[in-house]
């Protein structure tokens, strides 16, 4: 091997002092450098991975506040239809118990109306028989007073008659002398 090393100009002692000197290098490299690198970029890789896993449970962290965010919200549009649907019932009853008032008080002031009709049908019916009998008695009173002959008779019917009409259009009864 020596001769080898010799056709290609390498000295062989040379050689040798040249291989102990890099395994010492390397040696010490390993003690001192390989050992602080190697622990720093297994604290590198540490932290790197623990960022990794920070991040990866705060993404999990950010689903899971997702979901809840969503089926709270999905809580709150089911509450607010619920309000809706009972504000809706709500002015549905409210409508139409206004209306039912309505239809009381229509038929009340209508019930009302036809009172008073009959009241004053019934006034004007007592006023007209208070004047029926009126105009009797001075029919009567004007017979008892005179001398009634037959023309006399039917002029005093003919004026009763007039009263009558007169006092249904607003007038009253006026009876004259028949002498």
């Amino acid at each position: 091997m020596a001769e080898i090393l010799q056709s290609f100009g390498i000295n062989a002692a040379f050689l040798a002092v040249q291989a102990v000197g890099f395994l010492i290098l390397v040696a010490i490299l390993s003690k001192f450098a390989f050992g602080p690198i190697y622990k720093m970029l297994e604290q590198r890789q540490s932290t790197i991975r623990g960022n990794l896993d920070e991040a990866e449970s705060r993404r999990d962290e950010m689903v899971s506040l997702q979901k809840e965010y969503e089926t709270r919200l999905a809580q709150i549009e089911d509450e607010a239809r619920d309000k809706i649907q009972v504000a809706i019932k709500e002015a549905q009853s409210a409508r139409d118990e206004i209306i039912e008032k309505a239809r009381e008080e229509s038929t009340r002031i209508a019930q009302r109306g036809v009172e008073e009709i009959a009241s004053e049908r019934a006034k004007a019916m007592a006023e007209m028989r208070n004047e029926i009998a009126e105009m009797a008695i001075a029919a009567a009173t004007q017979a008892v007073r005179g001398n009634l002959n037959a023309g006399n008779h039917s002029a005093l019917i003919d004026q009763a008659i007039a009263s009558v009409g007169a006092s249904q259009n607003g007038s009253t009864p006026s009876f004259g002398s028949l002498n």
